[in-house]
């Protein structure tokens, strides 16, 4: 007999559905592990040029760049290193991390998770590094465009061939990342950035040092150099500049070898050397520059 207040065919349905809940659970089979080819295409091809540029500024070799010389340009330019980092570097391991997200044979969601939000921060990176070069640097590397386009296509593959919908905790990291990646490549141009010349007095030093026989050596890879330039703004190209790489079309290299020229860049001021950067005004006291009144 029963006991009072208690329902016997309640209880048996109750029971029958925590079973059968049970045996669901234990049947729920996980989604499959493979590596994602596509990413692990897009990447792979990421990761080869990414090696190129970092090989390539290591060596102080010219880049090969199909559509011009924009992208030496590009790479001997203050914006190519952030903090001391070369930008190729960080690229090399952005695509290395998700060229090993691809590879391991994880869930599609748990792949989704480790690789959207990089993809995010890398497609924002690629977009600042674009505008910094068709703004300031004023000329385009067309390697970096294509880079530019495998961090797009590789944003827009793993959003399309998700499976199911995107949590909300993995867009959040992904805008996360991308503010991130900003603003460390917008900060790190900003401290490397030299102090900005009185474009007057910058203009009549690089007058008076070409007037007086002086002369700057130096080559189109050397970073220095460019900074070198920088200094005197738009009054860079008055400057008595001498390339000593053979392979730029302006290269003098018997003129800097006959000058026994040893470092990048070297200023002639009078017969005396001096090798390194130099602010304006060390230039102006050893070149005996007085700025008209």
């Amino acid at each position: 007999m029963d006991a009072p207040g208690t329902l016997p065919d309640d209880e048996d349905k109750i029971s029958d559905e925590v079973a059968q809940m049970a045996r669901a659970q234990r049947n729920v089979v996980p989604g499959p592990r493979t590596p994602d080819l596509r990413l692990l295409v897009l990447a792979g091809i990421g990761l080869l040029l990414s090696v190129y540029l970092v090989w390539t500024r290591a060596a102080h070799a010219p880049v090969y760049c199909p559509l011009g010389s924009g992208c030496d340009i590009v790479q001997s330019s203050r914006y190519a290193a952030v903090f001391g980092i070369p930008v190729a570097l960080l690229g090399l391991l952005f695509y290395g991390f998700l060229f090993a997200v691809a590879a391991r044979p994880l869930e599609a969601k748990r792949r989704l998770r480790l690789a959207l939000p990089a993809a995010f921060a890398g497609a924002a990176s690629s977009a600042v590094f674009i505008a910094v070069q068709q703004t300031a640097i004023r000329a385009t590397c067309s390697l970096c465009l294509v880079s530019a386009a495998l961090t797009a296509a590789i944003l827009i593959v793993l959003i399309v061939s998700r499976k199911g919908p995107v949590p909300g905790l993995t867009w959040a990291a992904g805008a996360g990342m991308s503010v991130l990646a900003v603003a460390f490549l917008l900060w790190g141009y900003a401290a490397s950035a030299p102090p900005p010349p009185q474009a007057a007095y910058a203009e009549g030093l690089a007058r008076h040092l070409a007037a007086s026989g002086v002369k700057l050596y130096g080559a189109y890879w050397c970073p220095h150099c460019t900074d070198q330039k920088e200094m005197f703004g738009t009054a860079a190209g008055q400057l008595p500049y001498i390339e000593c790489d053979g392979r730029s079309p302006l290269g003098k290299p018997t003129v800097c070898a006959a000058a026994g020229i040893r470092a990048f860049p070297t200023w002639d001021i009078g017969g005396t050397r001096y090798e390194g950067v130099l602010s304006l005004e060390e230039l102006a006291r050893l070149s005996g520059y007085s700025p008209p009144p």
